[in-house]
């Protein structure tokens, strides 16, 4: 069936499907869709969605208001029409370049910030895909990254659960972007270069592929940008979609970071979901997690997307210690990654690594891999006790505990951590 809408609107308002052998739209006539209703367009060639005379407008501006186009197995370009609520055109080109599965989808659709108060514009975190978990920041994964995407994005789902490829297709994309969707709250204005990302929603990730795509500015005077060139493997390839300052991505993320000990040493193993002007990691160690060291350099891969994996070993390992990872960028910037806690644990994963004089306090720390209770014993050089706390909470991790100096005489102590079949002790010196 081919439905023809030669003037005025065509509204699919509260109707939960609307399907078709082709939609032409012809004469800046508009198909709305609204209310969770589907756009279903059974015609496999790229007329299957044709616009003729001045030109025609498909409106989403929802995540569930949605165009469905059955392209199955044909390699070619396919162009949605979008316009906005406030008529800017901004047509979504999809360019097939693989096969995918013969009966496959893919589902488009489009929305803004329109649901949030203007002043909260700028803020995607506030009206993101359902799918999508969140929006930070790529120097540190902690940071609302909004202001630093444009405020839209863009559905193109093929794996949709009853319609989609049972192998997602190769394809190269092309957005329009309405500048009006780039607010006052943002960092970004309307000309910054941007890239499409799209979300990874099996790992959580932004950052496993960083933006791409060719940005060009129109002149000030027009309504939209263009974003094009987006070449995405099928393996890549993920429902939801934005764009984002090239400067400031949403997030890499460290996938994982984590230490064993093999024999007498402590293998250190980390993976990176992708890497940009990544010159090289500085592994770092500690005793306290206060205080670090250098131990070894790996180098980085530059720039990359997918997933590296890399090892380092600490042949001189501590029985309980810390390490921390600093990533180096090629200009010389170095970020910071979580620490976690290794060792070769011959005292039972536990270790007094400091005891000091504050003054007033005799102060203990203690690094535990288990929760456990100890008797603190305080001794003279000659092995007399003179201060017990029997019954004192280690936690897992890292344990301060404080005991006051009362009248002690200035010299050489002894402070011991007594268990049921281990003990610890540490030499402090009270001034």
């Amino acid at each position: 069936m081919t439905r023809f809408l030669t003037t005025g609107i065509a509204t699919l308002l509260m109707l939960p499907l609307v399907g078709q052998g082709r939609l032409v739209i012809n004469d800046d006539a508009w198909v709305r869709i609204d209310n969770g209703a589907w756009v279903v367009v059974d015609h496999g060639n790229p007329n299957g969605i044709q616009t003729l005379g001045t030109g025609g407008n498909i409106r989403s501006e929802g995540e569930l208001n949605r165009v469905r186009w059955r392209i199955g197995a044909t390699n070619n370009t396919y162009v949605v029409p979008f316009t906005t609520a406030s008529g800017v055109k901004m047509p979504l080109t999809y360019q097939k370049t693989s096969a995918g599965s013969a009966a496959g989808s893919v589902v488009f659709s489009t929305f803004n910030h329109s649901s949030v108060a203007p002043a909260n514009a700028w803020n995607n975190n506030l009206y993101r895909p359902t799918d999508v978990t969140h929006m930070l920041d790529w120097a540190t994964g902690s940071v609302n990254n909004s202001a630093n995407a444009v405020d839209r994005f863009w559905i193109i789902d093929t794996e949709d659960p009853n319609y989609g490829y049972t192998t997602r297709p190769n394809a190269t994309l092309t957005f329009v972007v309405d500048r009006a969707d780039v607010t006052g709250g943002n960092i970004i204005n309307a000309n910054s270069p941007v890239g499409a990302q799209r979300f990874n929603n099996s790992l959580g990730l932004w950052g496993d592929f960083l933006p791409i795509g060719v940005f060009t500015a129109s002149a000030p005077t027009a309504a939209t940008n263009t974003v094009s060139g987006v070449i995405v493997p099928g393996a890549e390839f993920y429902r939801s979609w934005t764009l984002s300052d090239f400067n400031n991505p949403l997030p890499i993320e460290l996938l994982d970071f984590s230490g064993t000990c093999e024999g007498h040493v402590v293998r250190l193993k980390w993976t990176t979901a992708s890497e940009e002007n990544n010159d090289h990691f500085t592994v770092e160690r500690s005793r306290d997690a206060q205080t670090w060291e250098p131990i070894g350099v790996v180098d980085g891969a530059g720039t990359s997307v997918g997933l590296l994996e890399y090892s380092f070993m600490d042949e001189s390992p501590l029985a309980q210690g810390y390490y921390r990872l600093a990533q180096t960028d090629f200009d010389g910037t170095t970020h910071y990654h979580p620490t976690i806690s290794a060792g070769c644990q011959e005292n039972g994963g536990q270790e007094i690594v400091n005891a000091w004089d504050d003054g007033t306090n005799l102060n203990i720390l203690v690094s535990s891999s288990f929760e456990d209770v100890h008797d603190l014993v305080l001794m003279d050089a000659h092995g007399k006790v003179l201060i017990t706390r029997p019954r004192t909470a280690v936690n897992e991790g890292m344990t301060q505990i404080s005991i006051p100096k009362g009248t002690l005489a200035t010299g050489m102590y002894v402070v011991q951590l007594r268990g049921s079949d281990k003990s610890h002790s540490r030499r402090v010196l009270l001034n």
